[in-house]
Formats: structure tokens, C-alpha cells, sequence
């Protein structure tokens, strides 16, 4: 960990000032004394992987559609900066072969999540050959997802990477997951700030799982899941968060 009592994990790049996402927030990310960032990772119609977070491209480019149904090339014709202001104009979507070639000059970790992996067969080998040609080592990354079945079949390779499960508000607000479970394959149990209670983390860590709860943009549930004894945070503004540079 950097100089901060937990891992600080910048989401989509530097989301708070850059369009999330895009190289030019990334790059800005990667220059912080930030532990981690986060990425997500989608497959397009030619079996390219690419890094947005939707699986549709309306919300952050002049497009509209989804990934999937877009060859790689079509993707690189809109504009995915303008959205956020227009000094971001014409910034393009981001493959993860671009985004791996900016990371490995730098020290940080990434924390891939792999969005709807049932969306997309073969993403996990794909991912993983990406990750295999790029020589990032296991140690390196963190693989994440929604879908307990895809982390644990990347758990059944076992190449050694280190996987994360997100845990939504919506499925655990009213029962704890099986942490027991959880820990058979993965490192992270990563859940909904509002989730991360004193007791939710202390059942984590009897079961050796680490919790970086997601997303946290304020100084007051920052300090309240620190007291709470998380050992993350997953912020699109962690520069202010952790008063970092």
C-alpha cells in the first residue's frame, strides 16, 4: 500500500475530472501515488477487448448501440470525451491492449472487472492471453466481476491471478454473502460502500477475503469504512479522497 492506511483504487481512470475510462484519464490516474486502477472490460463484435464500463455506448460517446454489435473500428469513429466537456473532444474508446501498454510504465496494479461475461463467450481466455502476451505478471492484476461463475472459472485455470467478487446493494442488503464460498476462489469480497459495515468486513477477513468497497467519493464515508476496517477504496476521486499527487 502507498502512504495511505488502505489501498486507494482510482475507478474508470480518474473519473471525478476525466471522461471514465479513456487514456487521458487513465494516464492522469497512473500518475498518482494511487495502489490500483480500475478498468472494465467488454468484448466487440470482432473479438476485440475494449474498456468502458456500459455494454451499450449512449451514455459516454456520440453513439449509440452495443459493444457487441460494433467491429473495433466502427467503436474508434465516435468520440468518447465530449460527453464529459468539450476539452475531452474526440478522445476514442480505449482497447485493453492500449491500456496495457500505458500501465506496464508504470507501478500500479489493475483491477480488471470483466462487465456481463454471459454476454460474451470466451472473454475469460481472452483476457487472459491479453494479459499472458502484455507479460503482466499474476501478482499484477486483480480480475473482478458480478458473475460469481466466470471468477470461478478463471479460479479453475489456476494461472494465479487474484479474483475479486463485486457484491451488489440490491442482492445483499438484506443477507451476508457466503464468505466461506466466496474465499474457495477469490481474494476480494468487493461490495457496495453501503454494505461495508464493521461486522460485513470482520466476517470477510475470518475468512481471509479483503474488502474494497466501491464507490466511495466523499470524506465522510471514506473515514466511516476506515473505521470500519476495509482494506480499500474505490473512488473516482482518489486524489481528494487521499489528498494525493
Amino acid at each position: 500500500m502507498g502512504s495511505n492506511e488502505c489501498l486507494v483504487i482510482a475507478h474508470r481512470g480518474l473519473a471525478a475530472t476525466y471522461p471514465e475510462n479513456t487514456l487521458k484519464g487513465i494516464e492522469a490516474a497512473l500518475q498518482l501515488n494511487i495502489d490500483f486502477l480500475e478498468i472494465d472490460v467488454h468484448k466487440t463484435k470482432d473479438n476485440e477487448l475494449v474498456v468502458i464500463h456500459d455494454d451499450t455506448i449512449d451514455r459516454t460517446s456520440n453513439g449509440s448501440g452495443r459493444i457487441q454489435d460494433y467491429t473495433l473500428a466502427e467503436l474508434k469513429k465516435y468520440d468518447f470525451g465530449s460527453w464529459k466537456g468539450e476539452e475531452f473532444a474526440g478522445l476514442t474508446i480505449p482497447t485493453l491492449t492500449e491500456v496495457l501498454d500505458m500501465v506496464v510504465q508504470y507501478n500500479q496494479k489493475l483491477l480488471i472487472e470483466v462487465k456481463k461475461p454471459k454476454q460474451y463467450p470466451g472473454i475469460e481466455d481472452l483476457l487472459i492471453s491479453m494479459l499472458t502476451e502484455h507479460k503482466i505478471a499474476t501478482e499484477d492484476v486483480v480480475i473482478q466481476s458480478f458473475d460469481k461463475k466466470s471468477m470461478k472459472y478463471i479460479a479453475s485455470l489456476t494461472i494465479g491471478h487474484q479474483l475479486g467478487v463485486l457484491l451488489s446493494r440490491k442482492r445483499y442488503w438484506y443477507q451476508k454473502p457466503d464468505f466461506k464460498a466466496l474465499a474457495e476462489y477469490a481474494t476480494f469480497a468487493n461490495p457496495d460502500f453501503k454494505l461495508a459495515t464493521a461486522e460485513f468486513v470482520q466476517q470477510a477477513h475470518e475468512h481471509k477475503l479483503l474488502v474494497a468497497p466501491y464507490t466511495v467519493n466523499d470524506l465522510t464515508t471514506k473515514d466511516q469504512l476506515l473505521t470500519a476496517g476495509v482494506d480499500g477504496i474505490i473512488s473516482d476521486a482518489p486524489n481528494m479522497l487521499f489528498n494525493i499527487e
